[in-house]
C-alpha cells in the first residue's frame, strides 16, 4: 500500500472518530486547555504511557492538567477526546504496532453510570463506522476503596489456606499485589482461583448499584457482554468499572487486509486518581482508549483545515433512568441523519436542562421522559410558541427537517 493511501486512511479514520465523538458532546483536549485560559499558544501534551496497562492512554497526565490548570472551573463534566501513538508494550501484533495509535475518550466530573454508557455508545458508533461489526464487552467492577479492601482481605485469606497449591511466583505476588495474582493464567493458579472470592461479591451497596446500572445500559444497547472476574488492570489505577471491547472475528469490513487484534478498546473508571496528586476531594473520571493499527500512520492527527461545525438547533432533554437509555438511542438516530444536537445526559434535574436549552437559544427541544421511553417516542417542543408534537423516534430526523 502506498504511503499516500495510508495517509488517506489515517485521515478517514481520525475524522470519523472525531466527528462521532463531537456529536456525542466530546471536545478536543486542546480546546479544553484553551477554555481554561491557559497561556495562549501553550500546548499541553498528553504523553503515552511508558509502561502499565497496554492500550491505555496516559490518563494521569490528563488528570494532572485538570488539577494544575483548574479545569474544575469549567462546566462539568468535561467530555474530552485525544489521541496518541500506542505504547511499545501493547498487545497489538508487532506487525501492526509500528503505525498503531489510540483514540481516547474521557469524561471527568461525573460519578454516574451514564458516563460509562455514553463512552460505550460513542465507542460502538466509532467502531461500527470504521468497519468493525462483531464485538462484545468483557467487564468487571472492583468497587470503591472499601470494596477493594474487603476483597483483598478475603482473597488473601483464601489463598493462604491453599498456599501449598499456589505456584511459587504467585506466592510472592500475593505479598505485593493480589490483583496480579488474579490476572495469573497458569493452570495451577486458575484451579485455585475457581473457588476464590470474586471482586463483584465484595462490592458495597453503592458500588453494586452503580455496576447494575452500567450493565442495564449495556443490555439496552444490544451488545453482548460477559463478566470477567479476573479483569482488574491494577488496583492503584482503576476503581469501580473496568472493561474491554473485544473483537469476535479477525476481519474488518472496510479494510479486509487489516489484522484485527482481539482487544479493540479498553478502559475504566479512575475516581481516585486525583488523590495521587494531593487533591483531597475525589474527582470522578472514566475513560476508554480505542486501538487502531496497521493502516494508520504513526501520527493520527493529520494536518487539516478545521471545518466550521454546524451549530445545533435542538437540545435533548431527558427525565429518568429509562429516558437516559432512550436518549442515547435518539442521539445515534440523529447522528446518522447528520443532525447535530446539544445534550446534558449527566444532569438529572429537568430544570437545569431547560435552563441550558434556553441559554443555547435553540428553536426546538426534544424531551424524553418515562412515558416516551416506554412508547419509543419523543416530544418535540417549539421553544418560541411552546407548541409541541409527539413523534416516533425513528421518524425524529424527518420531523425535525420538516419544521426547521
Amino acid at each position: 500500500m502506498s504511503k499516500g493511501k495510508i495517509k488517506n486512511n489515517a485521515t478517514l479514520l481520525y475524522e470519523k472518530a472525531r466527528s462521532i465523538a463531537e456529536h456525542y458532546g466530546f471536545i478536543s483536549f486542546q480546546n479544553i486547555v484553551g477554555q481554561a485560559g491557559v497561556e495562549r499558544g501553550k500546548k499541553i501534551v498528553v504523553h503515552p504511557p511508558k509502561d502499565g496497562v497496554a492500550g491505555e492512554a496516559d490518563r494521569p497526565s490528563i488528570m494532572k492538567a485538570h488539577i494544575d490548570y483548574n479545569f474544575s472551573a469549567l462546566p462539568q463534566p468535561l467530555m474530552i477526546y485525544h489521541s496518541e501513538p500506542l505504547p511499545k508494550d501493547s498487545e497489538v501484533p508487532e506487525s501492526s504496532r509500528k503505525n498503531a495509535v489510540q483514540f481516547s475518550l474521557e469524561i471527568i466530573g461525573s460519578s454516574k453510570s451514564i458516563a460509562e454508557a455514553t463512552l460505550f455508545k460513542t465507542t460502538f458508533a466509532i467502531l461500527r463506522d470504521l468497519g468493525f461489526e462483531n464485538f462484545a464487552i468483557t467487564i468487571n467492577s472492583l468497587g470503591d476503596r472499601d470494596s477493594v479492601n474487603r476483597f483483598v482481605r478475603e482473597f488473601t485469606a483464601y489463598y493462604r489456606k491453599r498456599i501449598e497449591e499456589v505456584p511459587t511466583h504467585c506466592r510472592s505476588l500475593l505479598k505485593k499485589d493480589v490483583f496480579k495474582v488474579l490476572e495469573c493464567a497458569q493452570d495451577k493458579c486458575m484451579l485455585v482461583k475457581e473457588q476464590a472470592p470474586k471482586p463483584i461479591a465484595t462490592l458495597t451497596e453503592e458500588s453494586r448499584s452503580h455496576f447494575t446500572e452500567v450493565l442495564e445500559f449495556l443490555e439496552s444497547m444490544d451488545v453482548p457482554y460477559t463478566i470477567n472476574n479476573c479483569l482488574v488492570g491494577g488496583k492503584d489505577f482503576y476503581t469501580k468499572t473496568i472493561f474491554e471491547v473485544v473483537s469476535t472475528e479477525s476481519t474488518n469490513k472496510l479494510f479486509p487486509k487489516l489484522k484485527v487484534g482481539k482487544i479493540l478498546a479498553r478502559g475504566g473508571r479512575y475516581d481516585d486518581l486525583a488523590k495521587k496528586y494531593g487533591v483531597k476531594k475525589e474527582v470522578p473520571g472514566v475513560g476508554i482508549s480505542i486501538t487502531f493499527g496497521d493502516m494508520i500512520v504513526h501520527e493520527m492527527r493529520p494536518k487539516r483545515t478545521d471545518k466550521p461545525t454546524k451549530k445545533p438547533s435542538v437540545y435533548l432533554i431527558h427525565l429518568g433512568f429509562s429516558a437516559k437509555q432512550q436518549s442515547l438511542s435518539a442521539l445515534e438516530i440523529l447522528r446518522k441523519a447528520k443532525i447535530p444536537v446539544y445534550q446534558s445526559l449527566s444532569r438529572d434535574r429537568i430544570s437545569v436542562q431547560v435552563i441550558n436549552a434556553e441559554k443555547m437559544r435553540v428553536p426546538y427541544t426534544i424531551i424524553i421522559g418515562q412515558k416516551e421511553a416506554l412508547e419509543g417516542t419523543a416530544i418535540v417542543r417549539n421553544m418560541k410558541n411552546r407548541s409541541q408534537e409527539t413523534v416516533l423516534l425513528p421518524t425524529l430526523p424527518e420531523y425535525l427537517r420538516s419544521v426547521r
